[in-house]
C-alpha cells in the first residue's frame, strides 16, 4: 500500500491513526485467531482483521495490537460501523493492486 494514509477522519467526526500491518505482526494475526482460521472463511476474517488491526489510535488516543481473538473483536466494536466504512475501500484497493501486480508477473 504505497499511498496508504496515517490517519482517516470517519462520517462521525472521529478520527483514526492506520499503520500498515507488517508481516510479524499478521502472524501475530494468525496466532491470535486460533480457531478462526481453520475452515472456509479463514481468509475473509483475516483480511477483516488485518483490517481492524491496522488502527493504532482512536481519536489521538493509542491502541494497542489486539493479541486474542477477543481483543479484535472488542477494537471492531470500537471502529465501529463508520471505522469499517472508511477502512474498507483503502484494502479493497490494497487487493486489487495487489492483484495487478500478479498479473503483471
Amino acid at each position: 500500500m504505497s499511498d496508504f494514509p496515517q490517519k482517516v477522519v470517519l462520517s462521525d467526526n472521529r478520527r483514526l491513526t492506520l499503520r500498515e500491518i507488517d508481516p510479524a505482526d499478521m502472524l501475530d494475526l494468525i496466532e491470535a485467531a486460533g480457531s478462526a482460521i481453520n475452515g472456509a472463511s479463514a481468509s475473509a476474517w483475516l483480511g477483516y482483521a488485518e483490517m481492524i488491526c491496522s488502527v493504532t489510535a482512536i481519536d489521538g488516543v493509542p491502541v494497542q495490537m489486539p493479541q486474542t481473538k477477543d481483543e479484535i473483536r472488542e477494537l471492531a466494536r470500537r471502529v465501529g460501523k463508520a471505522g469499517i466504512a472508511a477502512l474498507t475501500p483503502l484494502f479493497e484497493r490494497d487487493a486489487d493492486e495487489d492483484l495487478r501486480d500478479v498479473a503483471k508477473n
